[in-house]
């Protein structure tokens, strides 16, 4: 008892001079959101080599699952092409004159969250991968998984679907008079909705819910089915209950879209705004 008595007199400056630190620092990071942000950035760039090295060490516990998906996928790809031929023909990738429109980036999530209003992943990709802000993120399965928002040199932040500000025009599989926004409630992490739309005929539970013209998304790429039709009292809108394709507590790799003139489109969209 003696020794620790020493040894706590001896030590009690340094532990001292640590609290203080940490209610210094804690009292930066409280006095504005740009030293928030600052603070947040610098600890994500020291923490996220330590995540990465996780991530690795966990994809080895998690081989044998990926494998069967893999096996299952593949299976599922011979189906369609020995037994829908014509189905085969569809799946087509999108080309502008010569050149691909979409190219595509894998990449593994290195963390993330789903239990909140606003939820975010981090991936294992950044600008000196050629990631930029505003791409699109999809499942390796299928899926719209979120949009990129921040970019550092070795890694990007993507805003989930399931976050309150995230939103995507989708419409209804081969009804393209069924269209609307995609938006998430903070209700379930499994379903998302699409509201105000004026008539639903011929929608029925199970349809598919796909993209719609998008300089983020793949045209027509698979987004969720609808759950549930239900009449909006007001203004005799419909709501339309979407069950979304992605696990999204489960995700662990995705791909990053990159739209090949999305850039040039966006410069030009911006000078027609100016001169209107």
């Amino acid at each position: 008892m003696r020794n620790l008595y020493l040894f706590l007199y001896k030590t009690a400056h340094t532990f001292l001079f640590l609290a203080l630190t940490g209610v210094c620092i804690y009292c930066i990071y409280k006095s504005s959101n740009y030293k928030q942000w600052l603070l947040s950035s610098v600890s994500k760039e020291v923490t996220f080599p330590l995540l990465k090295l996780q991530t690795k060490y966990m994809d080895w516990f998690h081989l044998q699952e990926e494998n069967e998906q893999l096996l299952e996928q593949n299976r599922n790809l011979l189906t369609i092409s020995f037994n829908h031929k014509r189905d085969a023909n569809k799946i087509e990738t999108v080309y502008h004159g010569d050149s691909l429109l979409f190219s595509y980036h894998l990449a593994k999530v290195v963390e993330g969250t789903v239990n909140k209003k606003n939820n975010h992943i981090t991936l294992d990709k950044g600008y000196n991968d050629g990631i930029r802000a505003d791409m699109g993120v999809i499942s390796s399965e299928s899926g719209v998984v979120g949009i990129i928002k921040e970019v550092s040199p070795n890694f990007s932040v993507a805003m989930l679907v399931l976050h309150s500000q995230f939103k995507v025009a989708v419409k209804i599989k081969n009804k393209e008079d069924v269209f609307g926004v995609l938006t998430w409630d903070d209700a379930n992490i499994r379903y998302a909705q699409i509201n105000n739309l004026a008539h639903i005929e011929n929608v029925k539970a199970a349809d598919t819910v796909v993209t719609q013209h998008s300089l983020i998304f793949p045209p027509d790429y698979p987004v969720g089915v609808v759950s549930s039709i239900t009449p909006k009292t007001e203004g005799g809108f419909f709501v339309l209950k979407v069950r979304l394709l992605v696990s999204f507590n489960k995700l662990r790799n995705v791909y990053i879209v990159e739209q090949k003139y999305s850039e040039e489109l966006n410069n030009l969209m911006e000078r027609v705004n100016q001169n209107e």
